[in-house]
Protein backbone atom coordinates (compact mmCIF):
# COMPACT_ATOMS: atom_id res chain seq x y z
CA UNK A 1 0.00 0.00 0.00
CA UNK A 2 2.91 2.36 0.53
CA UNK A 3 3.65 1.85 -3.14
CA UNK A 4 0.12 3.11 -3.91
CA UNK A 5 0.59 6.37 -2.02
CA UNK A 6 3.88 7.15 -3.77
CA UNK A 7 2.37 6.48 -7.19
CA UNK A 8 -0.63 8.68 -6.42
CA UNK A 9 1.62 11.45 -5.10
CA UNK A 10 3.66 11.35 -8.29
CA UNK A 11 0.56 11.50 -10.48
CA UNK A 12 -0.90 14.31 -8.37
CA UNK A 13 2.32 16.35 -8.63
CA UNK A 14 2.69 15.85 -12.39
CA UNK A 15 -0.94 16.84 -13.05
CA UNK A 16 -0.77 19.93 -10.80
CA UNK A 17 -3.21 18.44 -8.36
CA UNK A 18 -1.81 20.17 -5.28
CA UNK A 19 -2.60 23.59 -6.73
CA UNK A 20 -6.11 22.42 -7.58
CA UNK A 21 -6.54 20.90 -4.13
CA UNK A 22 -5.68 24.20 -2.45
CA UNK A 23 -8.53 25.85 -4.35
CA UNK A 24 -11.19 23.40 -3.18
CA UNK A 25 -13.76 25.33 -1.05
CA UNK A 26 -13.95 24.31 2.59
CA UNK A 27 -17.64 23.49 2.17
CA UNK A 28 -16.62 20.63 -0.11
CA UNK A 29 -14.03 19.04 2.17
CA UNK A 30 -16.66 16.75 3.66
CA UNK A 31 -16.46 14.70 0.50
CA UNK A 32 -12.92 13.48 1.25
CA UNK A 33 -13.54 11.60 4.53
CA UNK A 34 -16.97 10.50 3.27
CA UNK A 35 -15.50 8.88 0.19
CA UNK A 36 -12.66 7.53 2.34
CA UNK A 37 -15.06 5.71 4.66
CA UNK A 38 -16.97 4.29 1.70
CA UNK A 39 -13.73 3.11 0.06
CA UNK A 40 -12.64 1.40 3.28
CA UNK A 41 -15.99 -0.42 3.31
CA UNK A 42 -15.81 -1.45 -0.34
CA UNK A 43 -12.18 -2.60 -0.27
CA UNK A 44 -12.66 -4.53 3.00
CA UNK A 45 -15.79 -6.30 1.79
CA UNK A 46 -14.17 -7.01 -1.59
CA UNK A 47 -11.17 -8.83 -0.11
CA UNK A 48 -13.40 -10.58 2.41
CA UNK A 49 -15.60 -11.76 -0.50
CA UNK A 50 -12.55 -12.93 -2.45
CA UNK A 51 -11.56 -15.06 0.55
CA UNK A 52 -15.10 -16.39 1.01
CA UNK A 53 -15.80 -17.18 -2.67
CA UNK A 54 -13.34 -19.72 -4.14
CA UNK A 55 -13.86 -18.65 -7.76
CA UNK A 56 -12.54 -15.12 -8.49
CA UNK A 57 -14.67 -14.91 -11.65
CA UNK A 58 -17.83 -15.41 -9.58
CA UNK A 59 -16.94 -12.38 -7.49
CA UNK A 60 -16.49 -10.45 -10.72
CA UNK A 61 -19.84 -11.63 -12.10
CA UNK A 62 -21.67 -10.72 -8.89
CA UNK A 63 -20.07 -7.30 -9.20
CA UNK A 64 -22.68 -6.63 -11.90
CA UNK A 65 -24.99 -5.70 -9.03
CA UNK A 66 -22.92 -2.52 -8.92
CA UNK A 67 -24.40 -1.03 -12.14
CA UNK A 68 -27.85 -2.06 -10.95
CA UNK A 69 -27.43 -0.12 -7.71
CA UNK A 70 -25.73 2.74 -9.56
CA UNK A 71 -28.62 3.04 -12.01
CA UNK A 72 -31.22 3.13 -9.24
CA UNK A 73 -29.25 5.71 -7.25
CA UNK A 74 -28.51 7.77 -10.36
CA UNK A 75 -32.24 7.96 -10.98
CA UNK A 76 -33.06 8.83 -7.38
CA UNK A 77 -30.30 11.35 -6.63
CA UNK A 78 -28.91 12.58 -9.96
CA UNK A 79 -32.24 12.78 -11.77
CA UNK A 80 -30.94 10.59 -14.57
CA UNK A 81 -33.60 9.39 -16.97
CA UNK A 82 -35.36 6.08 -16.54
CA UNK A 83 -37.24 3.99 -19.10
CA UNK A 84 -39.06 0.68 -19.47
CA UNK A 85 -36.03 -0.73 -21.26
CA UNK A 86 -33.86 0.07 -18.26
CA UNK A 87 -36.45 -1.53 -16.00
CA UNK A 88 -36.14 -4.72 -18.05
CA UNK A 89 -32.35 -4.47 -17.80
CA UNK A 90 -32.51 -4.21 -14.03
CA UNK A 91 -34.59 -7.40 -13.81
CA UNK A 92 -32.19 -9.20 -16.16
CA UNK A 93 -29.17 -8.13 -14.07
CA UNK A 94 -30.93 -9.31 -10.93
CA UNK A 95 -31.80 -12.66 -12.53
CA UNK A 96 -28.20 -13.15 -13.68
CA UNK A 97 -26.82 -12.30 -10.24
CA UNK A 98 -29.32 -14.70 -8.65
CA UNK A 99 -28.21 -17.53 -10.94
CA UNK A 100 -24.53 -16.76 -10.37
CA UNK A 101 -24.95 -16.81 -6.60
CA UNK A 102 -26.92 -20.09 -6.61
CA UNK A 103 -25.06 -22.76 -4.65
CA UNK A 104 -26.81 -25.71 -6.28
CA UNK A 105 -28.72 -26.46 -3.10
CA UNK A 106 -32.44 -25.56 -3.09
CA UNK A 107 -32.58 -25.42 0.72
CA UNK A 108 -33.28 -21.82 1.72
CA UNK A 109 -30.41 -21.56 4.19
CA UNK A 110 -27.91 -22.92 1.66
CA UNK A 111 -29.40 -21.39 -1.52
CA UNK A 112 -26.65 -18.76 -1.93
CA UNK A 113 -22.93 -19.42 -2.03
CA UNK A 114 -20.95 -18.05 0.96
CA UNK A 115 -19.84 -14.46 0.57
CA UNK A 116 -22.79 -13.12 -1.46
CA UNK A 117 -23.76 -10.65 1.26
CA UNK A 118 -20.22 -9.25 1.22
CA UNK A 119 -20.42 -8.65 -2.54
CA UNK A 120 -23.77 -6.90 -2.09
CA UNK A 121 -22.27 -4.58 0.53
CA UNK A 122 -19.29 -3.97 -1.75
CA UNK A 123 -21.49 -3.08 -4.73
CA UNK A 124 -23.76 -0.89 -2.64
CA UNK A 125 -20.80 1.07 -1.27
CA UNK A 126 -19.26 1.42 -4.72
CA UNK A 127 -22.56 2.68 -6.12
CA UNK A 128 -22.86 5.32 -3.38
CA UNK A 129 -19.30 6.48 -4.07
CA UNK A 130 -20.01 6.61 -7.81
CA UNK A 131 -23.07 8.79 -7.36
CA UNK A 132 -21.19 11.18 -5.06
CA UNK A 133 -18.30 11.40 -7.52
CA UNK A 134 -20.66 11.82 -10.46
CA UNK A 135 -22.27 14.79 -8.70
CA UNK A 136 -18.98 16.44 -7.67
CA UNK A 137 -16.40 15.29 -10.23
CA UNK A 138 -16.56 18.56 -12.18
CA UNK A 139 -15.09 20.31 -9.14
CA UNK A 140 -12.61 17.61 -8.10
CA UNK A 141 -10.08 16.16 -10.51
CA UNK A 142 -9.69 12.39 -10.91
CA UNK A 143 -6.12 12.67 -9.58
CA UNK A 144 -7.38 14.20 -6.32
CA UNK A 145 -10.10 11.59 -5.93
CA UNK A 146 -7.67 8.75 -6.58
CA UNK A 147 -5.16 10.15 -4.08
CA UNK A 148 -7.91 10.61 -1.48
CA UNK A 149 -8.90 6.96 -1.89
CA UNK A 150 -5.35 5.75 -1.39
CA UNK A 151 -4.74 8.09 1.56
CA UNK A 152 -7.68 6.80 3.60
CA UNK A 153 -7.03 3.18 2.71
CA UNK A 154 -3.39 3.28 3.81
CA UNK A 155 -4.39 5.16 6.98
CA UNK A 156 -7.03 2.60 7.92
CA UNK A 157 -5.10 -0.55 7.06
CA UNK A 158 -1.91 0.71 8.72
CA UNK A 159 -3.90 1.28 11.91
CA UNK A 160 -5.49 -2.14 11.49
CA UNK A 161 -2.14 -3.89 11.10
CA UNK A 162 -0.75 -2.10 14.18
CA UNK A 163 -3.86 -2.94 16.19
CA UNK A 164 -3.88 -6.64 15.26
CA UNK A 165 -0.11 -7.04 15.46
CA UNK A 166 0.11 -8.73 12.06
CA UNK A 167 3.83 -9.15 11.27
CA UNK A 168 5.27 -7.62 8.11
CA UNK A 169 6.88 -10.09 5.75
CA UNK A 170 8.81 -8.80 2.75
CA UNK A 171 9.62 -11.26 0.01
CA UNK A 172 10.63 -10.65 -3.58
CA UNK A 173 7.30 -11.98 -4.80
CA UNK A 174 5.34 -9.84 -2.35
CA UNK A 175 7.19 -6.68 -3.36
CA UNK A 176 6.73 -7.44 -7.08
CA UNK A 177 3.02 -8.09 -6.65
CA UNK A 178 2.62 -4.93 -4.57
CA UNK A 179 4.24 -2.81 -7.27
CA UNK A 180 2.04 -4.36 -9.97
CA UNK A 181 -1.09 -3.89 -7.85
CA UNK A 182 -0.05 -0.34 -7.02
CA UNK A 183 0.15 0.54 -10.71
CA UNK A 184 -3.01 -1.28 -11.78
CA UNK A 185 -5.27 -0.19 -8.93
CA UNK A 186 -4.80 3.54 -8.23
CA UNK A 187 -3.31 4.56 -11.56
CA UNK A 188 -5.05 2.54 -14.25
CA UNK A 189 -8.26 1.32 -12.60
CA UNK A 190 -9.47 4.05 -10.25
CA UNK A 191 -7.89 7.02 -12.01
CA UNK A 192 -9.43 6.07 -15.35
CA UNK A 193 -12.77 5.24 -13.72
CA UNK A 194 -12.92 8.68 -12.09
CA UNK A 195 -11.87 10.23 -15.39
CA UNK A 196 -14.70 8.45 -17.18
CA UNK A 197 -17.28 10.03 -14.86
CA UNK A 198 -16.41 13.42 -16.34
CA UNK A 199 -17.80 12.36 -19.70
CA UNK A 200 -20.56 9.81 -19.21
CA UNK A 201 -23.53 9.30 -16.93
CA UNK A 202 -23.03 7.17 -13.84
CA UNK A 203 -25.42 4.46 -14.97
CA UNK A 204 -23.84 4.22 -18.44
CA UNK A 205 -20.29 4.39 -17.15
CA UNK A 206 -20.59 0.97 -15.54
CA UNK A 207 -21.45 -0.95 -18.71
CA UNK A 208 -17.92 -1.75 -19.81
CA UNK A 209 -17.01 -2.67 -16.24
CA UNK A 210 -19.61 -5.44 -16.33
CA UNK A 211 -17.30 -7.49 -18.55
CA UNK A 212 -14.73 -7.96 -15.78
CA UNK A 213 -16.15 -11.37 -14.82
CA UNK A 214 -15.40 -12.70 -18.29
CA UNK A 215 -11.95 -11.11 -18.27
CA UNK A 216 -11.17 -12.66 -14.88
CA UNK A 217 -11.89 -16.24 -16.06
CA UNK A 218 -8.69 -16.80 -18.11
CA UNK A 219 -6.56 -14.86 -15.61
CA UNK A 220 -7.91 -16.89 -12.67
CA UNK A 221 -7.36 -20.10 -14.57
CA UNK A 222 -3.79 -19.06 -15.39
CA UNK A 223 -2.93 -18.27 -11.77
CA UNK A 224 -5.14 -20.70 -9.82
CA UNK A 225 -6.19 -23.36 -12.32
CA UNK A 226 -9.87 -22.91 -11.39
CA UNK A 227 -12.99 -22.26 -13.43
CA UNK A 228 -16.49 -21.22 -12.34
CA UNK A 229 -19.39 -23.65 -12.70
CA UNK A 230 -21.38 -23.52 -15.97
CA UNK A 231 -24.47 -22.02 -14.33
CA UNK A 232 -22.30 -19.31 -12.74
CA UNK A 233 -20.85 -18.37 -16.12
CA UNK A 234 -24.36 -18.35 -17.59
CA UNK A 235 -25.57 -16.10 -14.78
CA UNK A 236 -22.64 -13.76 -15.31
CA UNK A 237 -23.35 -13.49 -19.04
CA UNK A 238 -27.05 -12.85 -18.35
CA UNK A 239 -26.11 -10.07 -15.92
CA UNK A 240 -23.80 -8.55 -18.54
CA UNK A 241 -26.67 -8.56 -21.03
CA UNK A 242 -28.82 -6.82 -18.42
CA UNK A 243 -26.21 -4.11 -17.95
CA UNK A 244 -26.05 -3.62 -21.73
CA UNK A 245 -29.85 -3.30 -21.82
CA UNK A 246 -29.69 -0.63 -19.13
CA UNK A 247 -27.12 1.28 -21.16
CA UNK A 248 -29.16 0.93 -24.35
CA UNK A 249 -32.26 2.20 -22.57
CA UNK A 250 -30.33 5.19 -21.24
CA UNK A 251 -28.95 5.98 -24.68
CA UNK A 252 -32.36 5.70 -26.33
CA UNK A 253 -33.94 7.98 -23.72
CA UNK A 254 -31.23 10.59 -24.23
CA UNK A 255 -31.64 10.47 -28.00
CA UNK A 256 -35.38 11.08 -27.67
CA UNK A 257 -34.85 14.04 -25.35
CA UNK A 258 -31.91 15.43 -27.34
CA UNK A 259 -29.71 15.17 -24.27
CA UNK A 260 -26.06 14.25 -24.72
CA UNK A 261 -23.60 12.89 -22.19
CA UNK A 262 -21.74 15.67 -20.39
CA UNK A 263 -18.44 16.70 -21.91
Amino acid sequence: MRCWIFINLAVLAVKGGFATLSKVPQKMWWIFPTLGIIEILTVSTFYAAVNAIPQPAVTGFLGNLFPLFTTIMGIAFLKERFSLIETAGIFVVFAGALLTSFSGNLALKDFFIPGVSLVILNCLGAAIATVIVRAKVNNLTPEILSFNRTFWLILFFSAWVIHTGIPFTFTKTAITNSVIAGILDPVLAMLLAYKAYQYIEASRGTIIQSSKGIIIIPIAYLFFGTLPLPHQVAGGVIAMIGVAIIGFGQHAANNRSGKLAPK
